[in-house]
């Protein structure tokens, strides 16, 4: 049961509009009412840094905020970072999401290196503790999902185990929405003519688009788009691209017996 409008209007109301935005494109995916424990993973590789002085990275988190009230009764996102490591960063909630991210930096400095891999398996243990984010070969059911919102500028350093998080995760109720910062071949903004030639020159998010559509996995769980600036995307837009494939995965899910 997601928090009511009121709620939020009481107690964070400078996410008001976005909750509306949020509740839309929901009950557009036909996803009213719908249950989910979501998840906010940053990237805090050193190339992140004016993302993060600039206060683009706060207000994004923030929009994600305002889609976990419907998804989540307590009004919270768990918060996960990677650079060179892995690190839970607690929850961010509607008491103390303003200037949540800043704070975090504070305890959480930028970090060299980029492994995607490494913070996969600490979610997966988070939420999936008894598999410890190792190898899995057979479903796992829970009565929640988990949705993810996985946010980089840059390649990880650790393909293959990333791949085998991927993989090994299409087994457990957990779904990953990955999103790349900096100008892509797959820019949601990026058409026409001057798209196309800034196409020419974009950032290699090849990747990511592999694990998009990656073989050999129990279920499809992953999608993948990428904005040169993620204040560039109206919040409307925004919500509708994150949910894309989500509402079809959750309907896969409940067919596999990953979702009671």
């Amino acid at each position: 049961m997601a928090i009511s409008l009121k709620k939020i209007e009481q107690e964070a109301p400078q996410l008001i509009d976005l909750a509306k935005k949020a509740d839309i494109s929901l009950q557009k995916a036909n996803l009213t009412n719908h249950q989910a424990k979501v998840a906010l993973c940053l990237d805090i590789s050193g190339s992140m840094a004016s993302l993060y002085s600039s206060g683009k990275i706060q207000r994004f988190a923030e929009k994600i905020l305002a889609l976990g009230c419907w998804f989540d009764d307590n009004g919270s996102i768990d918060i996960f970072l990677f650079g060179a490591n892995a690190h839970k960063a607690g929850e961010m909630t509607l008491a103390n999401f303003k200037n949540f991210i800043p704070n975090v930096l504070n305890q959480y400095p930028l970090e060299g290196g980029t492994y995607y891999g490494k913070v996969m398996k600490m979610i997966r243990s988070f939420y999936f503790p008894l598999g410890r984010g190792e190898s899995r070969k057979s479903a796992v059911a829970s009565n929640k999902p988990v949705y993810v919102m996985f946010v980089t500028d840059g390649a990880t350093a650790d393909n293959s185990e990333t791949e085998q998080q991927v993989k090994w995760s299409s087994f457990e109720p957990i779904f990953w929405q990955f999103m790349a910062i900096g100008k892509s071949r797959k820019d949601v903004k990026g058409e026409g003519l001057f798209g196309w030639l800034s196409k020419a020159f974009a950032s290699d998010f090849t990747f990511l688009e592999e694990l998009d559509n990656m073989s050999d996995r129990y279920i499809d769980n992953a999608d993948f788009f990428s904005v040169e600036d993620p204040e560039v995307i109206a919040d409307q837009e925004l919500y509708d691209l994150l949910m894309t494939e989500y509402p079809g995965w959750v309907k896969l899910a409940k067919t596999k017996k990953l979702l009671r």
